[in-house]
Order: structure tokens, then C-alpha cells, then sequence
């Protein structure tokens, strides 16, 4: 099936810009989101394989390089936060859901698979193993000690917990 070559051109042009403006362009009040870029990382691993873009692999795998390399700056990095390993949610947030850890993941990995750089596959061993185990089992005491088989929505940088909790079926994620 062929992709509309406006839908790539759309995805090379603009992610990981959350919303785009017609004829004005990106939308500064959202700005770029973690989630964005890794639905475009998905997009352009698929289509880097594709017949369809053949003339075009090498725009392809520049562009999954920006976008895993701009997701590693979105990354927590500091040990003593307990956001450490989560991706703020959009650029200027102070906020690290666990469900855009959970989709930066697998589009990590592809990234990885696509560019053998070791980084964005420590990126996304990082958090899984450290952020995400933590989302679900918080290395203090909190209300979330009550619950059983979900994960703390969010944390901020400041580290406090968003009351929430999220549960996703094991059935519902994607598989790599």
C-alpha cells in the first residue's frame, strides 16, 4: 500500500512537533513531544524497507538519527531524581508519564536497530529497567504501595508523584 507522499513529507518536515498550524507551521505552545518523535521513528524504520521510499533511505535515517538523538536529551539523567530514565513528557514539561517512557521504548530500539548506536538502546534499557521498574514499585513508601499491577501515571522533576495509577495490559503493548 502507498504511503501519500505528503504524509512523509509532513513527518520529515514537522515531527516531533506535537501540532502543526496550516500555513503557519508548528504550534510553539506545545512545542515537541516525546511521543511525537517516536511515532515518526516508527513511521520512517517501516519505511526506510519500503520499495517506496528507496531513493530516499538516506533522508530516512537522518531523520530517525535527530529524532533518537533529540529523545536522549529529553531523557533523565540524573540518578537521584525519580524521574531518572523517564523523558519529560514535551520539551518544556516538568512532567515523566510512564506511558511516554512505555512508547519511546520500542521506537528506541528500532532506532538502534536501524543505526547500531549503542546509546539509544542504553536509553531504552534505562527506561525500562530503572524508570519504568520504579513507576511501578517507587523506591519509597506512597500511596502506590496499595495498588497491584499498575504504574504511578507521572513524576515530576521535583519529585512528586501524580496520584494516579495506570494500568495497561499486558495484551494491549506492542511486542518489538
Amino acid at each position: 500500500m502507498q504511503v501519500p507522499d505528503a504524509y512523509y513529507q509532513f513527518i520529515m518536515d514537522y515531527a516531533p512537533y506535537v501540532y502543526v498550524i496550516p500555513e503557519s507551521g508548528p504550534d510553539p505552545a506545545w512545542g515537541r513531544a516525546a511521543f511525537a518523535a517516536a511515532f515518526a521513528i516508527d513511521f520512517l524504520y517501516e519505511a526506510y524497507s519500503d520499495s517506496q521510499f528507496a531513493d530516499k533511505k538516506t533522508d530516512i535515517y537522518n531523520k530517525v538519527v535527530s529524532l533518537a538523538d533529540w529523545l536522549l536529551t529529553q531523557q533523565n539523567t540524573d540518578p537521584a531524581k525519580k524521574a531518572y530514565g523517564g523523558f519529560k513528557s514535551t520539551e518544556t514539561s516538568d512532567y515523566y508519564y510512564a506511558v511516554d517512557a512505555g512508547r519511546v521504548i520500542p521506537s528506541l530500539v528500532k532506532a538502534y536497530k536501524l543505526t547500531s548506536t549503542v546509546g539509544y538502546l542504553n536509553a531504552a534499557k534505562l527506561a525500562g529497567a530503572t524508570f519504568l521498574y520504579n513507576m511501578q514499585h517507587p523506591p519509597t513508601p506512597t500511596i502506590h504501595d496499595k495498588y497491584y499491577g499498575g504504574f504511578a501515571r507521572a513524576v515530576t522533576i521535583a519529585d512528586a508523584w501524580l496520584p494516579q495509577m495506570d494500568i495497561r495490559l499486558a495484551a494491549e503493548m506492542p511486542s518489538l
